[in-house]
């Protein structure tokens, strides 16, 4: 297996978080990798920051689901990361989560994922979203990796098989795992260690946001029918 890799970043205004992603991407031990930046037309300093760091900027409107299969189709590497730009990703997590891309019926891995604040508030949340992907690895028998889904590396092989991500939905993240445990495994590396911000949750409110997520997750697990149809409904 090669072990070129294609990180991909989707953004819209991101000048507060984005410097940090890159950051945290360019310096990965593992070096054979490109970086990928597709930002749905800024209008603050995100594309400006962005250049300094990847290494190909697209700029195009579009929602999340749809810049990562922009970026998807632009990359060279065999394997996709796709990573969200309020996330920061520990120097080994590439280098820790290859062996397990190595085995021929792994599509997919994504690790362990904490809250880049430190509040109590943030941390119960967060321990609310192990618990689920927890239970459906363990129980359901099909991993889901959901909000954890802000860095998943995919075979991009496996990602053409099932036909990319599902565009203009608001929980494709769990349409592409449902999809992805068709065609093969997905892994959990605890090891693989992310942080990603809360500010979502302080802007919609703990609550609301968890719920919406919770219920449109499970909803769509089992019945494959997403009860909110768009991102923009919720994320501006």
């Amino acid at each position: 297996m090669d072990d070129f890799i294609s990180i991909v970043v989707t953004t819209f205004n991101e000048e507060e978080y984005i410097g940090r992603c890159l950051r945290s991407l360019c310096n990965q031990s593992h070096t054979r990798k490109e970086i990928i930046v597709v930002d749905s037309e800024s209008t603050d300093k995100t594309v400006e920051i962005a250049k300094k760091y990847a290494d190909k900027v697209i700029v195009k409107k579009c929602s999340i689901p749809a810049g990562r299969n922009i970026g998807a189709k632009e990359s060279r590497g065999s394997l996709l990361l796709f990573v969200d730009a309020d996330v920061v990703l520990t120097p080994h997590w590439i280098d820790t989560v290859m062996p397990y891309l190595k085995e021929d019926d792994v599509v997919a891995v994504y690790g362990e994922l904490f809250p880049l604040e430190n509040s109590i508030k943030d941390k119960l949340v967060y321990s609310v979203f192990g618990f689920t992907n927890f239970f459906s690895r363990t129980f359901a028998r099909k991993t889901l990796y959901a909000k954890l889904g802000t860095a998943v590396m995919i075979k991009k092989q496996a990602l053409k098989e099932i036909g990319f991500f599902s565009e203009g939905v608001c929980i494709d993240d769990i349409d592409c795992s449902l999809k992805l445990n068709n065609v093969g495994k997905i892994k959990f590396v605890k090891q693989a260690v992310g942080y990603v911000s809360t500010r979502r949750f302080r802007k919609t409110g703990y609550l609301k946001l968890s719920l919406i997520w919770l219920i449109s997750g499970n909803a769509y697990f089992l019945f494959k029918k997403p009860l909110i149809p768009n991102y923009t409904k919720i994320f501006p």
